[in-house]
């Protein structure tokens, strides 16, 4: 890792827990809500909160682009290296609210919020680790999505219209994934592993579409 990579990750990575905090403190008082006034049995926490990390950092990773694109060009530093700190921004993002809603799910295990289940989800044939994996390589995929839809209209308005047309492709492939993950499930254990390779495959794909983006990117703004 060269040194202005790693001095702009670490800029990115003291600001990104920060958000992430909020986000999950909002996501907290949201699921403390609906416990309250559900009827019908809810998922823990963590169930709650790993189906809802997806849209954030989808979200998270437009924002951050159009945040910090302009800002990253005047400071010299280079359109590779600001989109290499980005996929590995989302990375330790991903890492971190996974670890911090796991946390707060555990602490809320001893509360009357437990949850009467830990995934609510249509994957019937998926373990619970299984579930896990699933839902933190798709926000890997969403991150790549939201970083390329953000980076294409820097591009020009049809770019960017195209890029949220390959968002929607993502969402679409990713509902196909999670048919696929359920047919497998029912072959057997090994061969769900298939499916989250195919995951891997789009997040690799919708990645390289970002860089070849975002490195062509006008250098100067203003």
């Amino acid at each position: 890792m060269t040194a202005k990579l790693k001095e702009t990750t670490k800029i990115f990575t003291s600001i990104f827990p920060v958000w992430s905090l909020w986000y999950i403190g909002v996501l907290l008082i949201i699921y403390i809500i609906s416990h309250i006034f559900s009827s019908e049995g809810m998922s823990a926490f963590f169930g709650f909160g790993m189906t809802a990390n997806r849209t954030y950092l989808f979200v998270l990773a437009i924002i951050s682009v159009l945040m910090f694109m302009e800002w990253a060009v005047n400071m010299g530093i280079s359109r590779k290296t600001f989109y290499k700190s980005m996929m590995i921004t989302g990375l330790v993002t991903a890492v971190f609210i996974t670890t911090v809603v796991g946390i707060v799910s555990f602490g809320l295990s001893f509360t009357p919020f437990a949850g009467d289940y830990l995934f609510a989800e249509n994957i019937e044939h998926l373990t619970d680790f299984e579930h896990v994996i699933f839902h933190f390589l798709s926000g890997l995929l969403f991150w790549a999505a939201g970083v390329l839809i953000a980076a294409a209209f820097y591009r020009g308005f049809w770019p960017g219209m195209l890029s949220v047309l390959a968002g929607i492709a993502a969402i679409m492939l990713l509902i196909f994934n999670e048919d696929l993950l359920n047919y497998f499930g029912t072959i057997g254990n090994m061969a769900v592993y298939l499916g989250f390779v195919i995951l891997l495959v789009l997040t690799a794909l919708y990645s390289w579409l970002a860089y070849r983006v975002v490195k062509n990117i006008p250098v100067k703004f203003g």
